[in-house]
């Protein structure tokens, strides 16, 4: 998707979001942000939003000199998630679908963004997965597109959320002989997930490959040559979040499914949906 007009007020926010994260002063945040908006002079029509993203948040690392601002708490988000999971077993277990269920936990996760949500993990989460249903629901699509599948290729979001994508692959390979390979990004940037935490909360190193993406979500002009070759030979695609439905949502592919959260005016135009609503979306 092209980004518009009011994507630059996002990126704005996130860069000053990020500096929560960082002990400066009141005048070298000031700067900091100076030089992040001054850096959207680079920004052209057409680019996506987190082509936009990048921009400010390069100069938000130049600028501190920290690479990765949202260390300690991209851990504390996934003890966190990890602390809930219990519960979402549970509901899941009494529900008519478990399956289902975990599924629309990895989704409603990725309410769990820096990059545009005050976070909360508390029962709050419990509450939204034992009423939020599915504003765009192509789960049977997805589950016949699963039955027929040996590899998986689920591209993942945000840390905190990985902790219910995790599960939810756990789940799949009980019910299916499928193998599932998780890319990460190849940066820190935001709290997305990168190959350090993706082995903190479980995953085994030989399940999961570096995209090549350094942005807040994934391009195929990004991606290296390991991560396009595994999208060739995969049976199915799972996109997770807003970053990535950014970056391929113009992809037209009879694997790829979306799993995400609208979480702005723009993609909830694009979707038909609201603010908020949670969306599990086969590719045009």
């Amino acid at each position: 998707m092209k980004a518009t007009k009011e994507c630059f007020a996002c990126v704005i926010a996130q860069a000053e979001r990020n500096l929560e994260e960082w002990d400066g002063d009141d005048s070298q945040k000031f700067e900091v942000m100076r030089y992040a908006s001054k850096s959207l002079e680079n920004a052209k029509y057409g680019m996506k939003p987190i082509e936009l993203s990048k921009f400010v948040n390069d100069a938000v690392k130049i600028k501190t000199g920290v690479d990765d601002l949202y260390r300690s708490r991209k851990k504390m988000l996934n003890q966190k998630a990890t602390m809930i999971l219990k519960e979402i077993e549970e509901f899941a277990f009494e529900s008519e679908d478990p399956l289902k269920s975990f599924a629309i936990s990895s989704i409603l996760g990725n309410h769990l963004d820096f990059g545009v949500n005050n976070v909360k993990i508390d029962e709050e989460f419990i509450n939204l997965l034992k009423t939020k249903t599915l504003s765009i629901d192509d789960y049977n699509f997805f589950i016949k597109r699963l039955k027929g599948s040996k590899l998986v290729l689920y591209i993942l979001d945000n840390t905190g959320e990985m902790v219910f994508d995790k599960r939810f692959t756990e789940e799949i390979k009980k019910r299916f002989n499928v193998r599932i390979i998780a890319a990460v990004r190849s940066a820190p940037i935001i709290n997305d997930a990168t190959l350090e935490d993706a082995i903190e909360v479980g995953f085994k190193k030989e399940e999961i490959i570096e995209s090549g993406s350094k942005m807040a979500g994934m391009t195929l002009d990004t991606a290296t040559d390991e991560f396009l070759d595994l999208w060739k030979r995969s049976d199915l695609i799972i996109s997770k979040g807003q970053g990535n439905f950014e970056g391929l949502d113009e992809i037209r592919d009879e694997r790829l499914f979306f799993f995400l959260e609208s979480k702005c005016p723009v993609i909830s135009k694009i979707l038909g949906v609201q603010m908020g609503d949670i969306v599990l979306k086969k590719s045009k």
